[in-house]
């Protein structure tokens, strides 16, 4: 999984990377172009417990990748505040994590999160607005010289643009995202989005509830949005503490999780995200998958040929095994299941694929 972090200039973005990455320190030099990047390993008690049970020491965790992107320029006109080769790295993510500044500046003013968020949404419509139409042209002649089957792509184009003209993002159309006739156009706008307003120490929880408020308001006709808030300059320092000092300073702020534990939650049920495991001697391993994906789905992301060779997976959920104590004790018990390719795989399955190729 991999996050985009955009924002305006002074929105503290670079500082909410490090919160969200563990630490990580950007580069002395960083590019103004390529995005810095940060690996983060998602911390899961399941994980050990079936790491313990067949005493393997390789654990594999998921991973999430943050990327931190130069920030938008708000210079010159609007929608091109993302140069051309921006894009191209922005483009792939899987998601976008918007910078919202929350906090008084003496070179910026007082925080207008709600003014710089529809500054950033601009620039990502006026994008996709370029990409819609330069396709329209390209369609349209394509379709007088006889290429009929482009009819759809251009009826799903001009819907797009009707929407893009309106000031509106294309999150509200998922075609955008879902349809394949669209989906390679990777349109800025379509992307699941997590307005995460980065608040000063300045501000109360009441004052930081009231802004996620008018930020949820904002946006409450769009689906896949979410909104969340941290302290990151706080936070990037309680990233590198050792695991007692960090605890000891989140409660100083009243805060039970930091940051990085928090957000990554937030992420994944803003992608609608489950975890699955495969378990055994030589390895323990979450994966993630798509809320409502089927066990043929699961085996692919595993290998290809466990997908390809498909006969049956073998399940049990996580309580389950963990109250049985193994495996064995699991299917004593009645707790394990046969399933085909069309079971829906739920978060905390165990799950051993039969297959043969």
């Amino acid at each position: 999984m991999r996050f985009g972090i955009i924002g305006l200039p002074g929105s503290g973005k670079s500082t909410v990377f490090r919160a969200l990455s563990g630490g990580v320190d950007l580069p002395e030099h960083k590019s103004l172009v390529e995005p810095a990047l940060g690996v983060v390993t998602v911390d899961d008690a399941r994980l050990q417990f079936l790491a313990d049970h067949y005493k393997t020491k390789k654990i594999t965790p998921v991973h999430v990748e943050y990327m931190d992107f130069p920030a938008f320029s708000t210079e010159g006109k609007a929608g091109r505040g993302i140069g051309d080769r921006l894009l191209t790295h922005i483009r792939p993510v899987d998601a976008v994590i918007q910078c919202l500044r929350f906090f008084d500046s003496p070179a910026l003013g007082p925080a207008e999160p709600l003014q710089d968020l529809d500054l950033v949404e601009e620039d990502l419509i006026l994008s996709d607005l370029g990409v819609v139409e330069k396709r329209l042209e390209r369609v349209a002649k394509d379709i007088k010289k006889g290429r009929k089957e482009l009819a759809d792509e251009a009826a799903l184009l001009e819907q797009a643009r009707s929407i893009l003209d309106q000031g509106k993002p294309l999150r509200i159309f998922p075609p955008a995202a879902e349809s394949e006739l669209l989906r390679g156009f990777a349109f800025l706008s379509a992307k699941p989005t997590l307005f995460l307003l980065n608040a000063g120490e300045e501000k109360s929880h009441s004052e930081i509830e009231a802004a996620a408020r008018a930020v949820r308001a904002r946006v409450a006709d769009q689906p896949n949005t979410s909104v969340d808030w941290l302290y990151a300059d706080n936070e990037a320092e309680i990233a590198r503490l050792d695991p007692e000092d960090a605890a000891e300073f989140l409660k100083e702020l009243h805060l039970e999780r930091g940051a990085k534990e928090r957000i990554v939650r937030t992420s994944f049920d803003l992608l609608k995200l489950i975890v699955f495991f495969t378990a055994g001697e030589k390895e323990v391993r979450a994966w993630p998958l798509k809320e409502g994906e089927n066990a043929l789905d699961a085996a692919g992301t595993v290998h290809s040929d466990m997908k390809r060779g498909f006969i049956r997976a073998e399940v049990v959920a996580f309580e389950d095994f963990r109250q049985a104590g193994s495996l064995s004790e699991a299917q004593k018990a009645g707790k394990t299941r046969l399933e085909g390719k069309e079971y829906r795989v739920r978060d905390g399955d165990v799950i051993l694929f039969r297959f043969n190729v």
